[in-house]
């Protein structure tokens, strides 16, 4: 059985651009084995220029980097893929700008977006728990997310303030992997993290 992946969504904020690369080099090397890239308050340029170092790094542990709603920085980084949200441009477009060898991902909330996921490789599935990291971000528990992974042709991961302390309750939930945000890049010892977090998704 393929054991669960660890998948980290990193934004550098106020980091300095060594100290972000830092932590995604200590992640990756603890057990993360997917990156994706989400910057909402970078301008176009910043974000290409800091996706080039990701992308450098990635490259080098042989992961893929996936960016996060913006298809043009995919393209011009030759990332590996892309992640949507609802509302972001339609699968069917990304996937004919992309071609069918990248990755593509999909935020999903409900079983009634399960329609609408031809394209796709991954499903993106939560919030999970209640996370700061997403002020908008509407939960949607336990039960729900077994369900639209019962339910899902596509594999899932879930996202959503998942850490250390509520991880365990993810248990025999059918998923692919687990993805993570301020438990890894607000960590005092994002290495120390990531190697326990994988350790627990290994357990799942």
């Amino acid at each position: 059985m393929k054991s669960l992946e660890l998948y980290l969504v990193a934004s550098k904020e106020d980091k300095s651009k060594e100290s972000f690369l830092n932590i995604l080099e200590l992640s990756i090397k603890a057990g993360v084995s997917m990156i994706q890239l989400r910057e909402k308050k970078l301008s176009s340029k910043e974000f290409y220029e800091l996706g080039l170092s990701v992308k450098a790094l990635c490259d080098s542990f042989k992961i893929p980097l996936i960016i996060n709603d913006r298809l043009d920085i995919a393209l011009a980084l030759d990332a590996s893929g892309v992640h949507l949200g609802q509302d972001d441009l339609p699968l069917k477009e990304a996937r004919r700008l992309l071609g069918e060898q990248k990755i593509i991902g999909l935020s999903v909330q409900n079983l009634a977006q399960l329609k609408y996921i031809k394209g796709a490789n991954y499903l993106g599935c939560g919030a999970v728990f209640k996370t700061n990291t997403k002020e908008d971000a509407k939960l949607i528990g336990l039960e729900n997310l077994a369900l639209l992974c019962e339910k899902s042709s596509l594999p899932v991961f879930a996202i959503g303030g998942i850490n250390e302390g509520n991880i365990k309750e993810l248990r025999g939930i059918k998923l692919a992997g687990i993805a993570v945000v301020s438990a890894i890049m607000k960590a005092e010892s994002p290495f120390e993290a990531s190697l326990r977090l994988k350790k627990e998704v290994q357990s799942l």
